[in-house]
């Protein structure tokens, strides 16, 4: 079915792309006249300072190239059109790409589809003339860089002729080393000839983790094909549709609706097929909270279950990359009715109370992903730089597991729990993920709130409160006075896993903090005294405090500490109490 997408998108999208037709960066240009002289010694340079150095990206003729020697038309690397190599290179390796580029010019010139093209006529006489060995070489030139072939200032690849002989010339080259294979398409369902290989390839720089131009099909080596066959015998497709299929994911990966962060190893793209103008992962990654208010008044009124067969369909893909090979890490496929209601879902059990009185209720995807990494006491670190400590594939997995209503993976909840213990940091942002990792895609019937939940008898999530209590009993009884390591610093990161002796400590030590508090503000004493006596009150008789806690109660702990604090925080005494900056910041 993915495939299927491709070529649709190809097709619908698309409309009158050129067939075998890609992509790629040209730094250099050569200029010839109509009789195939060269209109200056040297090269003309495409690199603009303005595009970061980047070379000129034109749509050029071209088809995957592996280990072989295989010449695309007109336009190619300078190893190809000029025989330049460099020390990457072995001399006989650069003399076949040249030799074969240079066959390639010399059949289009004498083909049916050439011989009356004078653009083609003008390139054959360059190569036939050996002016190409003239020609002075930059020093900065290497051998993998384009140069792009251009006669009388036209681009010699755009000339009337070179669609015609190169669809011809791809025929014989991707129908396989016998001759011509024809079959069942597997894509269009229709017989026709098939494609020994994937005709097209995708831009490196799509693909993250890709050190070359990538194909999705590749099967040039026995141990890669099934039953040890070569080329795609198992796979067949069509030279139509395979050249969509490449046309079209180029077109997908590189649309704005495509997203791959930084120092994540995978791009995810999406497309909604159906007249709509909704887009539904930029209300996720951006979470604007009227946007987000709005759609969860709306999402639920009046859309039946048994949606009509025509409504829209969502699709995504997310790839990551292997050297010169693709990988599809996740292909959504499903009505946009049934991704807004998981998406809805995914809001719905993120809602989390804020630890400010002006803090936000839901979080984009991409902050929810940002905060799994380290934090640098006012930032988190950045997406792929040094010591990020962030899993590599973590924005991949929260946005699947939002699309599919999936639970969030356990590895990801116990890195989360490992880095707030480290950096000693918990914020509004992580108790979101949090909570959605205890609730998202479980079945069971447990219940985390998004708010203080004072009847919960969870040991765990009670002795988070406790915590948070005696915290905040400290940073009242010394408000306006320096103290160096406060109770939060000594004992947060060994009470999320042992929170016994972190309260044991804590409330002998409150009986001092309370001492002071009565004298100065007797009311707050009284009111954090009713506090704790309530909170150990609902640890469960005969269970007593936890002194090793799995990773579920580790969580619950976390959450029972934010959600005290956010209830301080909204209280009428919030602004005199309120935790400040301790250990576990918000």
């Amino acid at each position: 079915m993915l495939l299927q997408r491709l070529v649709e998108y190809s097709d619908t999208r698309l409309g009158h792309a050129r067939p075998f037709h890609r992509e790629r960066e040209f730094r250099w240009r050569l200029d010839l006249d109509l009789d195939g002289r060269p209109l200056s010694g040297e090269l003309a340079p495409l690199v603009d300072e303005q595009r970061r150095n980047r070379g000129l990206v034109l749509t050029v003729p071209a088809v995957v190239r592996t280990v072989g020697v295989a010449a695309n038309l007109a336009a190619d690397d300078a190893q190809y059109v000029l025989g330049w190599g460099d020390d990457t290179t072995k001399p006989a390796r650069v003399a076949q790409c040249h030799n074969a580029f240079v066959g390639l010019i010399e059949k289009w010139a004498t083909s049916d589809d050439g011989r009356d093209d004078e653009i083609a006529q003008a390139v054959a006489k360059f190569y036939r003339s050996g002016l190409a060995s003239g020609l002075a070489r930059p020093d900065e030139v290497t051998s993998k860089q384009g140069i792009v072939i251009a006669v009388n200032g036209e681009l010699a690849c755009r000339s009337d002729s070179v669609v015609a002989f190169w669809t011809a010339e791809v025929a014989s080259r991707k129908g396989g080393k016998t001759g011509s294979r024809h079959g069942l398409c597997l894509v269009c369902g229709k017989y026709r000839e098939l494609v020994e290989t994937v005709p097209g390839k995708v831009p490196g720089r799509l693909v993250p983790g890709a050190s070359n131009d990538t194909a999705l099909v590749s099967v040039n080596e026995r141990v890669f094909g099934y039953d040890l066959t070569t080329g795609l015998e198992n796979t067949p497709i069509c030279f139509r549709c395979g050249d969509a299929v490449s046309t079209g994911l180029v077109a997908v990966l590189s649309s704005p609706h495509s997203i791959a962060p930084r120092g994540q190893n995978t791009r995810t793209s999406w497309w909604i097929i159906g007249e709509t103008d909704d887009d539904p992962i930029a209300l996720l990654d951006k979470a604007d909270p009227d946007d987000v208010a709005t759609f969860l008044a709306t999402i639920h009124t009046g859309v039946p279950d048994d949606d009509p067969p025509d409504m829209e369909v969502f699709c995504s893909l997310s790839i990551a990359g292997n050297v010169a090979r693709i990988m599809v890490r996740d292909w959504i496929e499903m009505p946009l009715i049934k991704v807004k209601r998981n998406i809805a879902a995914w809001f719905h059990n993120q809602e989390i109370a804020s630890a400010w009185p002006t803090g936000r209720r839901h979080h984009p995807l991409w902050r929810l992903a940002l905060a799994t990494g380290r934090w640098y006491g006012n930032r988190y670190a950045d997406f792929g730089a040094s010591g990020e400590a962030r899993p590599h594939n973590v924005y991949q997995q929260l946005l699947s597991a939002a699309l599919r209503k999936t639970a969030i993976p356990p590895v990801v909840l116990a890195h989360l729990v490992n880095r707030i213990r480290n950096d000693g940091h918990l914020d509004d942002t992580r108790a979101a993920l949090l909570r959605l990792a205890l609730t998202h895609g479980k079945t069971t019937k447990e219940t985390v709130m998004p708010d203080l939940d004072p009847g919960n008898t969870d040991t765990a999530y009670q002795a988070g409160r406790a915590f948070a209590l005696l915290e905040q009993i400290q940073n009242a009884a010394g408000s306006g006075e320096r103290v160096n390591t406060t109770y939060g610093d000594r004992f947060f990161g060994g009470a999320i896993t042992n929170p016994r002796a972190a309260l044991v400590a804590g409330s002998r030590n409150a009986k001092a903090w309370q001492k002071k508090l009565r004298r100065t503000k007797p009311g707050l004493a009284v009111y954090f005294d009713k506090q704790l006596d309530e909170v150990f009150a609902l640890i469960p008789e005969g269970k007593g405090l936890p002194a090793a806690m799995n990773l579920r109660q580790q969580a619950q702990f976390l959450l029972g500490y934010h959600h005290q604090r956010g209830h301080r925080a909204s209280s009428t005494a919030g602004p005199e109490t309120n935790s400040g900056d301790t250990a576990a910041t918000a």
